[in-house]
């Protein structure tokens, strides 16, 4: 163990911190700069490329902890070496919050229903639900809620490697983080059964409440862009897509960090790899089937308050273009490209389709937040400074919020049971 917390003392070089600061800051600085000197399109591009963003990356921060739990639940020995770069997204958290806040101050700007309410046969039927004092109070709760289990899930997984790395390596090992998490720590052994006990029954009820928060979060935040659609599927499809392109990443930085590390190699194998790249195809043909579901039941029920949001991405131009090409994209260009076994033991492939990978969700978010706020008959993609500036923001945010983490935790959790050198080929 001790070999492993020597190799996992990560340190970013100071150049690539910069370029990452020098990120967050083009993103801030574009952003108001959009809303201080755009008109009202260059305002309306400003919020919505905040919320295209804060939907992905929040997302992600919160899909990193779900796989955690995942493997928590199923006690899945092969993604053991993945468990600790999975909670580590969860140190975007915060931001995202504060991030999912100042999207509160776009609402005028983002949502009809703020100042023109959907009426049917003269009643404003939705009001109750879309008004913002609710809007506000629902979403600050969930959010609270889900991000707070989250919480208590990370600390509780990573307290027994803290403690077990200062028996190993000192007390001073891990700094700051370790002196407050490991405060009335107790004897190791008790702590990790105890600990233990307590992640197996936190993890079911986070998984429960990612499903129903996670979806309550999207439907609110993304589906009613358009007041007049509703899609009971559309949470669980959104939240798929979160996944998978955590997943992506989650191979990239593996695949770093075992091209670094051949002490870290021998956990992070060519075998677990190809497990967890096996896992992007198959969310691949979930989120497409998804997709399908959602397609199918509104093309053959028919009715008028359903089918526009399809209409106009599927058959309408530009989005048409855009919808074949994330159809190409997430479908079949990943189908085919992670079928063949050779390539998806291929590291530095592998890495490439997971930065591919999430690059498309990330279009697809772009593609079911900016028609909805579009007139009819005026649809454009715009992709430009706007778009890349922010979103380059929220990228170097959140991996400066990542390695922060990462310099104080083992990369592996030492002191979990199911973690070894191989089990069975995998």
């Amino acid at each position: 163990m001790k070999e492993i917390i020597e190799h996992s003392q990560i340190e970013l070089p100071k150049s690539l911190k910069t370029v990452l600061w020098a990120f967050v800051l083009l993103g801030a600085g574009m952003f108001v700069i959009g809303l201080a000197t755009g008109n009202e399109e260059g305002i309306t591009r400003t919020w919505q490329t905040l919320l295209i963003n804060v939907m992905f990356w929040g997302g992600i921060a919160q899909a990193g902890v779900i796989l955690s739990v995942i493997w928590q639940i199923t006690d899945a020995k092969w993604g053991r070496p993945f468990k600790r770069l999975a909670e580590a997204c969860a140190a975007f958290l915060p931001v995202a919050f504060v991030m999912f806040i100042l999207v509160f101050f776009g609402s005028t700007v983002l949502y009809e229903w703020t100042h023109t309410p959907f009426m049917h046969h003269g009643v404003a039927v939705k009001a109750g639900w879309l008004n913002i004092e609710f809007f506000v109070i629902r979403n600050i709760f969930w959010l609270l809620l889900l991000y707070g289990i989250s919480y208590w899930f990370v600390v509780t997984s990573i307290k027994p490697d803290l403690g077990l790395a200062r028996r190993i390596m000192g007390s001073r090992w891990g700094g700051v983080l370790a002196d407050k998490l490991l405060d009335g720590y107790g004897d190791q052994e008790d702590e990790v059964t105890r600990l233990n006990q307590l992640s197996s029954r936190i993890a079911p009820a986070l998984a429960l409440l990612y499903a129903i928060g996670g979806s309550f979060l999207v439907w609110d935040f993304v589906m009613t862009l358009d007041q007049e659609w509703f899609s009971t599927l559309f949470g669980v499809f959104f939240l798929i897509g979160n996944l998978q392109a955590t997943m992506g990443i989650l191979i990239a930085i593996a695949v770093t960090v075992r091209n670094h590390s051949k002490v870290l190699a021998e956990y992070i194998t060519i075998n677990r790899l190809h497990d967890l790249t096996k896992l992007v195809f198959a969310f691949s043909l979930l989120w497409t089937y998804m997709a399908f579901s959602q397609y199918i039941v509104i093309w053959y029920a028919d009715l008028p308050e359903e089918t526009p949001y399809l209409v106009i991405r599927s058959q309408t131009e530009p989005w048409s273009t855009l919808f074949l090409i994330l159809f190409l994209w997430l479908f079949v260009s990943v189908f085919l490209g992670l079928m063949p076994k050779t390539l998806c033991r291929t590291p530095n492939y592998i890495r490439f389709m997971g930065i591919y990978v999430a690059i498309g969700q990330w279009l697809a978010v772009y593609m079911m937040v900016v028609p909805s706020l579009q007139h009819f008959g005026h649809y454009h993609i715009l992709l430009g400074f706007h778009e890349l500036l922010i979103t380059l923001g929220f990228g170097g945010a959140f991996f400066l919020c990542y390695v922060a983490f990462l310099e104080q935790v083992p990369l592996l959790p030492i002191s979990d049971k199911h973690l070894c050198k191989s089990w069975h080929g995998h």
